[in-house]
């Protein structure tokens, strides 16, 4: 019997957990997609501020979020690390972050803060909130 209340609470929690994407959320997620995979120090968030959040179906919201990072190093310099160790975890694993920050930030250098804001596109999956578009 303790076994079926178990998971009888259990299955209650998880039907009441919110499925909403809250300012919170949002900002947590952009964090995330920024923060690189292997350990090198790119960037510190140093702001980041939800302007509105758009339903527009059940499974799609688009959201406006202004940001503003630290950089910790030199865009230049990320570039020659990566083609001098194409085998490091650098090149691996956040190439892809790279040439996204080259693209919203440009050439950035070293303690430089640069800020922009954009418009961020969120689908449900499985559930869970993923971002489909920055």
């Amino acid at each position: 019997m303790k076994k079926f209340a178990f998971i009888f609470v259990l299955l209650l929690f998880w039907g009441c957990s919110s499925k909403e994407l809250t300012k919170v959320k949002i900002a947590d997620m952009l964090i995330d997609y920024y923060t690189p995979y292997s350990s090198t120090n790119i960037l510190i968030p140093r702001k980041i501020d939800v302007v509105w959040i758009k339903k527009i179906h059940s499974k799609k919201v688009i959201a406006k979020v202004c940001y503003e990072f630290q950089f910790l190093t030199d865009y230049n310099a990320l570039i020659t690390y990566i083609k001098k160790r194409p085998n490091s975890y650098l090149a691996r694993f956040d190439f892809g972050l790279i040439a996204l920050l080259g693209r919203k930030f440009g050439s950035f250098k070293k303690g430089e803060i640069r800020s922009r804001c954009d418009e961020v596109e969120f689908g449900l999956r499985y559930g869970s909130w993923k971002i489909e578009r920055i």
